[in-house]
């Protein structure tokens, strides 16, 4: 019998999975995962370098690396133009490559500078360290791509106030965020200047042109610096924004087939895909993929069906990023800079029915409105 194909309205991608900065929980849980496809990568130890948003080597160099190792959230390492570089006449030269996204475990900020549907963002934050808890686990990996599990610390007694879980049981201060000082951008469709905000520290230029950046603008960040934080420059390149949402439908036994508009340039971006359809399980599992710009690449089977058999509940979320990713390694951890369009994807999961109401699901079915699904 076929099973059927349910595709989901486009959900807005407002917080996505693999952010784990809230995740701390006071209550321990037991992972119990039986399923192991062989041919699956099956890390011998999660370091949950990823990012993230390993998810794959981000982009780039970031967390994710494209050859061979996954980042989380960059873009390709390496670079045939250093970044920061300058000629026999003081001008700076070219740069190809941005380095490359930070690993997640290591990674305290980021500045984004991105075309979105609606409004181009420019924005950023330094934390004074990594909240232990937005370190996932890769409990698996194919090709580019990553399966990462979120983590939930337990601390006894439970943290409370400004205090979050850490690795070995006990509670430590949560990460404050930080100054790093005047942030400058150069590059852009105007020049920019953004001093920290009160409260938090946080960093957001308002008005910004959509899409922020020429096609193949050199792009540079310079941060000032404050106290014990040293002043510090990051990279990026403007690229051609994706031009359509896309849809995909996951289905047991199936790769993932992903077609996205070719670059008509030459700028080194790369492309990140992140899905999670387990939105009320116990131990859900997000997947993160970052691959090379050539407009195709295909999810394997093996990868899909770890992440259906995970769980399935609520409404699918998905999300495809062009991007390029530079970073800088600081005292307090590394901090990165993502260029960018991001957008939603349509996501179905075949034989799932999300729902929010009975009038969602077919006749013969109803709506468990505990896990969102028809039932």
């Amino acid at each position: 019998m076929t099973m059927p194909i349910t595709k989901i309205a486009r959900v807005p991608f407002a917080v996505f999975a693999i952010s784990f900065a809230a995740a701390c929980s006071d209550e321990a849980r037991v992972v119990t995962d039986t399923t192991e496809p062989s041919d699956i990568d099956q890390p011998a130890a999660t370091d949950g370098d990823h990012d993230g948003e390993t998810a794959p080597d981000s982009s780039g160099g970031s967390g994710s690396e494209e050859p061979g190792s996954i980042d989380e959230t960059g873009s390709n390492g390496g670079t045939s133009g250093e970044p920061g570089k300058t000629d026999s006449n003081g001008e700076p030269t070219p740069f190809s490559n941005p380095r490359g996204a930070c690993e997640t475990s290591a990674r305290v900020g980021r500045f984004s500078v991105e075309k979105q549907i609606d409004f181009g963002v420019i924005q950023g934050v330094v934390s004074e360290g990594v909240v232990p808890t937005a370190i996932p686990n890769v409990v698996a990996e194919a090709g580019r791509c990553r399966l990462l599990e979120r983590r939930n610390l337990a601390c006894l007694p439970a943290c409370v106030g400004a205090e979050t879980c850490g690795e070995l049981g006990s509670c430590i201060p949560y990460p404050r965020q930080v100054s790093v000082g005047e942030v400058s951008l150069l590059g852009l469709t105007r020049e920019i200047a953004m001093s920290p905000l009160s409260p938090g520290n946080s960093y957001f230029s308002p008005g910004a042109d959509n899409p922020p950046y020429e096609i193949a603008s050199q792009i540079v960040l310079s941060a000032a610096g404050e106290g014990s934080i040293p002043e510090f420059q990051l990279f990026g390149i403007g690229s051609e924004p994706l031009p359509e949402a896309p849809s995909w439908v996951l289905e047991v036994g199936s790769e993932l087939v992903l077609d996205w508009a070719a670059l008509t340039t030459n700028v080194a971006t790369t492309v990140l895909v992140e899905l999670t359809i387990d939105q009320h399980g116990i131990t859900p599992l997000s997947l993160s993929c970052e691959f090379e710009d050539t407009g195709s690449a295909t999810v394997p089977a093996a990868i899909i069906d770890r992440l259906i058999s995970s769980g399935v509940t609520g409404f699918p979320n998905g999300r495809i990023t062009r991007r390029t990713a530079d970073h800088v390694e600081l005292e307090i951890g590394c901090v990165e800079l993502v260029v960018g369009s991001p957008l939603a994807a349509s996501v179905g999961v075949a034989g799932f029915t999300p729902c929010s109401a009975p009038s969602d699901c077919p006749m013969d079915k109803v709506c468990n409105l505990t896990l969102q699904r028809c039932e």
